[in-house]
């Protein structure tokens, strides 16, 4: 395997501080070395949807629990940003049976409503 970029696009996300929920194909186990904003964003990545639910509340800042299914987390500051994730953080689908579905919620910082195009730069480590 390579590492490639897995690219996704939320919805009209309405409002400034607004948040939408994004999947993007991708593997069922990878690293993840890259996380891209076309906005300026708080995004998480999870490893499964009710994990992503369950965080719903926890405001930004604030750590998630342990053992709370994120995998990552990262806010852009500006259009099209990109932040490292050094080192690369090992992550995986926890559906059951397994998905190739990589779990984000994206929330708004930009200001305005928009789509935003999420990119995660990742190495395959699973079918």
């Amino acid at each position: 395997p390579s590492i490639t970029d897995l690219t996704g696009t939320t919805g009209i996300i309405t409002q400034n501080g607004g948040t939408g929920d994004l999947n993007i194909p991708g593997y069922k186990g990878y690293v993840l070395y890259k996380i891209t904003s076309s906005h300026e964003a708080w995004i998480r990545v999870f490893v499964d949807d009710a994990s992503r639910q369950a965080d719903d509340t926890r405001s930004e800042g604030t750590d998630p629990s342990p053992g709370g299914g994120v995998v990552a987390e990262v806010r852009t500051s500006g259009l099209n940003q990109s932040v490292l994730v050094t080192p690369g953080v090992m992550g995986f689908n926890n559906d059951n049976p397994r998905t190739n579905n990589i779990y984000l919620s994206v929330t708004n910082r930009s200001g305005s409503s928009t789509a935003i195009t999420v990119t995660l730069t990742v190495l395959q480590t699973g079918e």
